[in-house]
């Protein structure tokens, strides 16, 4: 009876500190990556020279590496609101399910035409992977995008997920979108084609749009998902860049996104 009196004492003395640890751990890791993300911030606005430009670049560089290196190594990570990052403008978008995170930052590298970096964290199986989506402000033809959220669409035992995504391309442009993953024998996949309309199958949704015209609304128009019905919403778009508060939907048929009339 004394040694498992003992045997509980200990295992209670044991699982607090096990905890401890685990905190410590995430602790030091979002002082670790805080520190290198501030680094970006010191050379946001010292982008005179070639040299200054370059030491901007190295510092984001540094970030990603630091966060994939993290995200891959610790698993507890997607589960963690790193606070201080997300204050300092980290932008960290879930899915419901926890299986799917994407890290999305500014680069501060794309000049007016905002150039957005991402980190993707998945888990495969018992394994958290990771991998570093490159931001590339040379091409005007794609911009970057940072993801805000994310939703969970399961269909035919296979799980799907629908980022929502966000660009800032001038002072009257923008644009946001709606990107399908799922994951696969290990892989996240990012060209799931579950969109159809007239031009054929897709796997993102896009729509343009001037900023400028909905500064004063108290509520952004916005891509949405509704799970009960499986449809998606897109804000309608003038011909101006005002976004009017009609929607495109596209509902589930059965194998793809199609659309339909409201």
């Amino acid at each position: 009876m004394k040694a498992f009196n003992v045997l509980v004492f200990l295992l209670c003395l044991f699982i607090p500190f096990s905890l401890f640890a685990q905190t410590q751990t995430a602790k030091d890791i979002e002082v670790d990556l805080y520190r290198s993300f501030r680094k970006i911030d010191n050379w946001r606005d010292r982008q005179d020279t070639l040299a200054e430009r370059d030491s901007l670049q190295n510092a984001n560089d540094d970030f990603a590496q630091r966060l994939k290196k993290y995200t891959a190594e610790y698993p507890v990570t997607i589960g963690e609101k790193f606070g201080t990052l997300v204050y300092d403008h980290l932008v960290i978008a879930t899915s419901p399910d926890g299986m799917f995170r994407v890290y999305s930052w500014d680069t501060s590298l794309g000049g007016s035409k905002h150039a957005y970096e991402n980190v993707y964290q998945y888990k495969a199986g018992d394994k958290t992977m990771s991998a570093i989506k490159q931001a590339d402000s040379s091409d005007a033809d794609h911009p970057t995008y940072s993801f805000s959220n994310i939703y969970t669409f399961k269909v035919n035992d296979k799980t799907y997920y629908l980022g929502i995504c966000n660009g800032l391309y001038s002072i009257r442009g923008a644009g946001q979108g709606l990107q399908v993953f799922t994951i696969e024998n290990g892989n996240l996949l990012d060209n799931v084609k579950l969109i159809k309309n007239s031009k054929g199958l897709h796997n993102q949704l896009f729509y343009d749009y001037d900023p400028a015209l909905i500064a004063h609304l108290k509520i952004k128009p916005s891509i949405y998902f509704d799970e009960a019905s499986n449809t998606i919403f897109v804000p309608l778009v003038n011909l101006d860049g005002k976004v009017t508060e009609k929607y495109i939907t596209y509902k589930f048929t059965g194998q793809y996104f199609e659309r339909v009339k409201n």
